[in-house]
């Protein structure tokens, strides 16, 4: 039995390319329950539920981008049942961000215009036509003079 988390095996690969610290323990959050067993006879006697998350914080510095998404899909692809784990990346980016994401919005555009295309209001006015047809039939006509 090893003295570190239960992921330390999962963890080693990075670090053969990325300075690495970690894992530090994070305090447990205990969540404890107290429910009665019954609701009639019974309600005097209760049953008590725990749940104790346990955390530990890797941080990886001046990584490779592609290395460490790789590692977080092979984390997430090898992950023991029960066991959740979250990842909050950053990335430096240079000031001029903007203008290269001005230059990528056509080829956005491009590839999202069909699943776009789906939403909003459509462009001809069958449906509105349809239901003025309805409201104007034999069959409501004799509604509206009862």
């Amino acid at each position: 039995m090893w003295n570190s988390s239960p992921t330390s095996p999962f963890e080693l690969p990075i670090t053969l390319t990325s300075p690495v610290s970690g894992p530090v323990p994070l305090p447990r959050i205990v969540e404890r329950w107290t429910v009665p067993r019954s609701n009639f006879v019974h309600k005097k006697s209760k049953e008590n539920f725990e749940r104790i998350t346990i955390r530990r914080l890797v941080q990886i510095k001046d990584g490779n981008p592609e290395a460490v998404q790789a590692w977080l899909a092979f984390l997430r692809k090898h992950a023991f049942y029960g066991v959740g784990m979250k990842a909050n990346v950053w990335e430096h980016d240079n000031l001029d961000a903007g203008k290269s994401m001005d230059k990528s919005l056509p080829e956005v555009e491009k590839t999202l215009a069909p699943h776009l295309s789906l939403f909003g209001h459509r462009q001809d006015n069958s449906a509105k036509q349809s239901i003025f047809d309805t409201l104007q039939s034999d069959r409501f006509a004799e509604r509206k003079n009862i």
